[in-house]
């Protein structure tokens, strides 16, 4: 099913390709994901080379097929030349790594850490903010394990493009007992609406 890709460009090709298997790589990837994420892969590089994909199954509706530059500021114009260059294919084609769930938990290393564990205090500069992430139980000792836990989970809470835009600075500390919200500190949750305010 793979085939040849003939003459076309190499963008064109790829849109194509998945506008004519689309019923196919939605079917296999619920049976077979890891097989066909090769497949997807092999197409996707021979366009875009630089960029990073991600599929979205939906309950109804069309598939979210996002185009990523995996957090490099510098690939983000090639991200929106490739939005631009792809036709109607029967996908919902979005640029960078939406904002996901605010319920998400990840457990690292056996230490489970969620929304409900950050905190944030920010601090707006001539263009972006400051940020530091303040982390339950954070120590010496499970720094190496909670902060990065920490951070994907502001990745998913603010999407890709405000996460590189957006936050200029990043820190991180220990969250106190019985933190009390205000304008410039409040739950990782509420970020994302704050930054909705934010210019870039």
């Amino acid at each position: 099913m793979f085939g040849l890709f003939g003459k076309k460009g190499g963008s064109r090709r790829f849109w194509d390709w998945l506008a004519a298997n689309t019923k196919r790589i939605q079917s296999s990837l619920k049976q077979d994901p890891q097989s066909v994420s090769g497949e997807i892969l092999r197409a996707f590089e021979d366009a875009y080379p630089e960029l990073t994909w991600e599929v979205s199954p939906a309950n109804s509706g069309p598939w979210l097929f996002c185009i990523s530059a995996d957090g490099d500021p510098k690939l983000f114009p090639r991200v929106e030349q490739a939005i631009h260059e792809a036709p109607e294919v029967g996908w919902r084609i979005h640029a960078f790594r939406p904002r996901g769930s605010l319920t998400a938990e990840i457990d690292m290393g056996g230490r489970k850490l969620g929304y409900d564990d950050i905190w944030c205090s920010v601090e707006p500069l001539a263009s972006g903010v400051r940020v530091k992430l303040w982390i339950r139980d954070l120590s010496p000792q499970s720094d190496r394990v909670l902060s990065p836990a920490a951070a994907i989970l502001l990745d998913n809470a603010v999407g890709e493009y405000d996460a590189v835009m957006k936050i200029k600075h990043l820190d991180r500390g220990p969250l106190q007992p019985n933190p009390k919200k205000t304008d410039r500190f409040f739950p990782l949750a509420e970020l994302p609406s704050y930054l909705d305010t934010t210019p870039t």
